[in-house]
């Protein structure tokens, strides 16, 4: 299988280094997702590296796609005047910290990316999770360096409802006390006045909670059925539901659908029946094989500096996407779950207000720039941050808890 991305043009103006005529050692930076698909790209092309490196301390003197896994500091002492190659999400970031340490010579993964050839891949990730990360990976580094405030995917956080309590919920599920479906007009409203604004968007995610227990999903689906404004539609389900023929049917008559199945073992009973019906109606899926999860951010009062929270907030939504849950569009998943269920206090600049329409288009705009400015919202004082702080930090998957779990007193 060849894979070529949808928009290659976005990346014509690149550069495009040969990394076979690099006369130093190479290093890829991030021993993770997109480390492995970056290491089959280049052993297609024949391109030796040294080492990965990466912040995860668990990861150092191990071996990853074959290759020694090495600190921030043994890069440093060892490797100098080494090249790099940035092989994660948070490519600002890392290119900041790698300047301020006196590496000259760094690349992105863009032109690995554009077009790559799967034959021989044996990483773990099977290849349609693997390429939905390299779609994000490629999304994020051209926010990064253009800044426009585009935002790549929209999560439509449908319910609260889930057939699974994880304790790890990235969506803090064992904390809701009330769980419930959204109602379906207001959703669809509020897609609609943000896609008005935005004009494009590249992704539509139906999530929440778990989705396939929303009554009216069918509908949701069908009503883009003649939406051009996004590439592709998706939900992320957790393997536990079939769909009911409805939602089977509808799936199947959009062209650009695709079901994001999160295979948590033994959890996801109803995986291979899910599947089955989903190959049945000829409806495109992947599996997310996880081998480990992060852990969700630290709720607490966290006394960090200005600088720390903008840090932090930079980080966090350096993937820009735009959850949309109950009226309101956030910018982090973990902002987005806690305020909605009062668990941060309430402050304007955690949101925007997707039901007033005064001035939105200009209001989005701003808000969603503030990635690029250092204007953190107020939840980032009491949160550790998400993935992109403490990607580091993993836990097993889906551990599951029977009791309500609560958020400490912040005010």
């Amino acid at each position: 299988m060849v894979y070529h991305y949808p928009h290659p043009e976005w990346f014509r103006d690149w550069d495009r280094p040969d990394f076979k005529r690099i006369n130093r050692p190479l290093i890829l930076w991030g021993a993770g997702k997109i480390g492995g698909v970056a290491a089959h790209c280049l052993k297609q092309q024949g391109v030796e590296y040294a080492a990965f490196c990466d912040i995860a301390s668990d990861k150092w003197g191990t071996q990853f796609c074959g290759h020694p896994v090495i600190s921030p500091q043994e890069l440093t002492e060892r490797y100098p005047n080494a090249a790099v190659l940035i092989t994660a999400v948070f490519y600002g970031s890392i290119h900041d910290m790698l300047r301020s340490r006196g590496f000259r010579e760094i690349y992105d993964c863009a032109s690995l990316f554009i077009e790559i050839d799967f034959s021989g891949y044996d990483f773990w990730m099977e290849e349609p999770y693997a390429i939905r990360n390299v779609e994000q990976c490629l999304a994020a580094l051209l926010e990064e360096k253009t800044q426009s405030g585009w935002t790549d995917q929209i999560f439509l956080n449908i319910t609260t409802r889930c057939s699974l309590r994880c304790q790890e919920c990235s969506l803090f599920i064992p904390y809701v006390t009330e769980p419930m479906d959204f109602p379906a007009e207001e959703i669809m409203e509020d897609l609609n006045t943000v896609l008005t604004s935005m004009g494009y968007t590249r992704v539509i995610n139906f999530y929440g909670g778990e989705p396939l227990l929303h009554p009216d999903l069918a509908n949701m689906i069908r009503s883009l059925r003649e939406d051009r404004r996004m590439d592709r539609i998706s939900i992320i389900t957790n393997g536990t539901i079939v769909p009911k023929e409805d939602v089977l049917q509808a799936m199947a008559e959009e062209e650009r659908f695709m079901v994001r199945i999160s295979d948590y073992g033994k959890i996801s009973k109803n995986l291979t029946r899910l599947t089955d019906s989903l190959q049945q109606y000829k409806i495109p899926y992947e599996v997310a094989n996880y081998t480990y999860w992060d852990r969700h951010s630290g709720i607490g009062i966290t006394n960090d500096s200005e600088e720390k929270l903008a840090a932090k907030f930079r980080l966090c939504t350096a993937c820009n996407v735009l959850f949309l849950i109950n009226r309101r569009g956030y910018m982090c998943s973990t902002a987005s779950a806690v305020c909605n269920m009062g668990g941060f206090p309430e402050h304007p600049s955690n949101y925007i207000d997707l039901a007033n329409k005064t001035d939105f288009s200009e209001r989005l705009s701003r808000f969603l720039k503030r990635r690029h400015t250092g204007e953190y919202k107020d939840a980032c004082r009491y949160c550790s941050g998400n993935h992109g702080v403490q990607f580091e930090e993993k836990v097993p998957v889906a551990v599951q808890t029977k009791e309500l779990l609560t958020f400490p007193k912040l005010i």
